[in-house]
């Protein structure tokens, strides 16, 4: 999907981390710096439908992971402590002077933990995130053992997108299992596009996820006291498969001294990759809170 970066202005480039090398897509600088932290088995991709509306107002910085998309493996290395390393070197490396960082999932996770540590992140956008890793068990905990499986015997990206469309899950209050194919908006180009990055995914990133090792030294209260900078909660809703819950919403508002929350009814955990327009609404406005008060300004968003 090179020509999602291609038809957007976006540079490939590389930045040389301790441990890895991490692959970025790199816009022309339009305003203040923006990076954007993907969720597991996705990459710098997942942002393509964004692209149209943030690239003319931020100087954009798409990260694929360690582990995931181009950027290089680790053996072992896919600890939540060791994503927000590459974060906070990338930040302090190509944008010292200070950035906003938009994280979802698997990301945003990885961007409180670099905010904690790195004064140089302004802002953090949560897209719907755990906070309390316990939330996994109840569905997605199948839903990776499943892709893992797939991921480990191999195939093509048409082979894995079926599998992925068979996968089958429980959802709350519902009593049958329900097939990813069956539910709204998961289409066969839905699909394909998930299984074009699942597949340049390292497996191993999914097995620490599973056995918990990617969340060893994972403290929520500790980490969120130390973040300092303002933060946008974005909750998709819990009975659609949102991984941000009530609780860790109320625990984040408590902790963190400068925190914003907006919930959405209608939409699940992938956020703006259902529905872009009111998920952009809001970081827009976010954001431009925060710039305004520093005297830099973007464009608004079109109608």
């Amino acid at each position: 999907m090179a020509e999602a970066g291609a038809s957007s202005g976006l540079a490939t480039k590389r930045f040389d981390a301790s441990h890895v090398s991490i692959h970025y897509v790199e816009g022309a600088q339009n305003g203040p710096p923006l990076i954007l932290l993907h969720g597991l088995t996705r990459d710098w991709t997942s942002f393509a439908v964004l692209f149209p509306q943030l690239v003319p107002r931020f100087h954009v910085f798409a990260l694929d992971l360690r582990g995931h998309g181009e950027s290089g493996r680790v053996k072992h290395g896919y600890r939540i402590a060791e994503f927000a390393e590459d974060v906070s070197e990338f930040v302090s490396g190509i944008t010292p002077a200070g950035a906003a960082v938009f994280g979802h999932s698997l990301g945003a996770m990885a961007g409180m933990c670099a905010a904690a540590e790195t004064p140089a992140i302004s802002s953090l956008i949560v897209g719907d995130s755990l906070i309390t890793p316990s939330n996994l068990a109840c569905m997605y905990d199948p839903l990776f053992s499943q892709l893992h499986g797939m991921l480990v015997r191999g195939g093509t990206e048409e082979e894995l997108a079926r599998g992925i469309g068979r996968i089958q899950l429980q959802f709350p209050g519902i009593t049958e299992s329900i097939r990813l194919n069956e539910l709204p908006g998961n289409t066969d180009a839905v699909l394909l596009s998930w299984a074009h990055t699942a597949i340049r995914t390292d497996p191993e990133v999914l097995q620490m996820t599973l056995d918990r090792t990617s969340y060893a030294g994972w403290d929520p209260e500790r980490i969120l006291q130390r973040i300092k900078c303002p933060v946008l909660l974005l909750q998709g809703n819990p009975e659609l498969d949102a991984l941000l819950s009530d609780s860790d919403v109320a625990l984040a508002k408590r902790l963190l001294p400068l925190a914003e929350h907006v919930r959405f009814p209608l939409l699940g955990h992938a956020l703006f990759m259902q529905q872009p327009k009111p998920v952009l609404n809001e970081i827009l406005r976010f954001l431009s809170s925060i710039t305004s008060a520093s005297g830099e300004n973007f464009l608004p968003m079109d109608e």
